[in-house]
């Protein structure tokens, strides 16, 4: 039953834990991909500077490529596009046409330069764009006088004169300057992310799920141990019950001798009916121990019936005037049992009849429950013992069997409620019985129950 009310729980627990770790995963990778994109950056500022530094010693691109092996291993082309998108210059691998619409894809940044990614061909391409020959900014000196063209500012006089005039005026011309570079390292982080990210996705979902797998597999478990460590409670409780039905079978033997020898007695007759009777309540409280505990639910007025209860067991209504009409979900046999031992335990405990109370409010942990409190004026319980009030066959009465309040918790727990003792301040004990609350808005009972097809349940209330 328990294990039932986690599964749900257990699996939203888990949903939300693999949505965490999903979601931190992701800012993982996103941190790695920004720090690639961010070291692809500089390293793309390092190759353009050693790029143009070395035009200080070469007249051309290709003489300053070849002669470093880094940008001989990185760069894969160079090239000038004049106003006709035509290439000025070229080095290496280029379009034949500069394709304007890939600079609407990006965004520019500093000084007019674009970052087109390329994944085919795993490399990173950067244009910078410089003004048109036939028409310039206002203000801006004219081609060849200083200012900007498509690399940058413009180099200064000793570098022109050592470039030379024709490949310094190509530069000058060019309305865009390209250059591919070869990333593999960005690509291969890129790629490598957007693979491992969903599989680690799914590797976290079954992770998460196998361990709430094992979570529920250890809860069956600790349920089975817990119920074969009832089954050995019962077990080594026989030679209690076995001793406790001796003694009464020994007294109706010797009183049974007695009425041979003298042909009489009805003293005797008495008392060994009075044995009888014990021995078959005895008998009747094992019983409602070892069976099912649901039984047949239906929907039960518990002020109705506790009121019912208490006049039959302490000959009067004990409920406070001020409880609430409630509703609850159980097995009406087997509620009526549990308010029974309830009450005689009150009436056993020591106190008068008169101090016995019992009240029906709305509440409980939740605010959502229907709680029952049964309290008396008696000896109470110690400390040490109130946990272990509810264990099959512990008692602290000499007469008692330890099954009444087992029998009690076993019904209260399978009816979806919960039940505890704690002693009452100025003497006594209060038992309080919590279960869910079926008010009027869910008096609509589920399709096999007791009275589901009309009719009125002990309580009166229509089932």
């Amino acid at each position: 039953m328990k294990l039932k009310k986690i599964r749900p729980s257990s699996f939203a627990a888990a949903f939300a834990a693999w949505l965490l770790l999903l979601a931190l995963s992701a800012f993982i990778v996103w941190q790695i991909r920004d720090r690639a994109r961010l070291i692809r950056d500089n390293d793309n500022e390092r190759i353009f500077n050693i790029l143009f530094a070395g035009l200080r010693n070469y007249d051309d691109f290709d003489s300053v490529v070849r002669s470093n092996p880094v940008l001989y291993e990185r760069i894969i082309g160079i090239a000038v596009y004049g106003n006709n998108l035509r290439p000025l210059y070229g080095w290496g691998k280029v379009p034949p046409f500069f394709d304007e619409t890939l600079l609407s894809k990006t965004r520019p940044g500093r000084f007019g330069r674009y970052t087109i990614p390329d994944r085919r061909g795993s490399s990173v391409k950067f244009v910078l764009r410089g003004a048109p020959q036939d028409h310039h900014a206002p203000g801006a000196p004219p081609p060849g006088q200083g200012g900007y063209g498509a690399v940058g500012p413009m180099p200064n006089r000793r570098m022109q004169e050592r470039q030379g005039p024709p490949f310094f005026n190509t530069l000058l011309q060019g309305r865009y300057f390209y250059i591919d570079l070869y990333h593999p390292e960005y690509w291969r982080v890129l790629t490598l992310s957007a693979v491992a990210l969903p599989l680690w996705g799914l590797a976290l979902l079954f992770l998460v799920f196998y361990i709430r797998h094992l979570y529920l597999r250890n809860r069956e478990y600790r349920g089975r141990i817990e119920a074969q460590q009832n089954l050995v409670v019962l077990g080594t409780a026989a030679s209690t019950l076995a001793h406790e039905i001796k003694n009464p079978l020994l007294s109706i033997r010797l009183q049974t001798g007695i009425l041979e020898k003298t042909g009489g007695g009805k003293e005797e007759i008495q008392i060994i009916n009075q044995e009888v009777e014990r021995l078959s309540a005895l008998i009747y409280r094992v019983n409602d121990y070892l069976r099912e505990p649901e039984g047949n639910k239906t929907l039960l007025g518990v002020r109705d019936l506790l009121a019912e209860t208490s006049r039959r067991i302490c000959g009067r209504n004990l409920v406070t005037d001020d409880s609430a009409e409630a509703c609850i979900l159980a097995d009406e046999d087997r509620i009526r049992s549990v308010l029974e031992n309830l009450l005689r335990n009150a009436l056993e405990a020591g106190g008068t009849p008169e101090e016995i109370g019992a009240s029906v409010n709305r509440g409980g942990a939740d605010g959502n429950g229907v709680v029952i409190r049964i309290f008396d004026r008696g000896k109470g319980l110690e400390e040490k013992n109130l946990k272990r009030v509810f264990d099959p066959f512990f008692t602290s009465k000499s007469t008692g069997t330890g099954i009444g309040l087992a029998v009690s918790r076993r019904f209260t727990e399978a009816a979806g409620g919960s039940i505890r003792a704690e002693n009452r301040e100025g003497g006594g004990l209060v038992v309080t019985l919590t279960f869910p609350d079926y008010n009027e808005s869910s008096r609509r009972k589920p399709a096999g129950l007791k009275g589901a097809g009309g009719g009125k349940n002990h309580a009166g209330f229509d089932s």
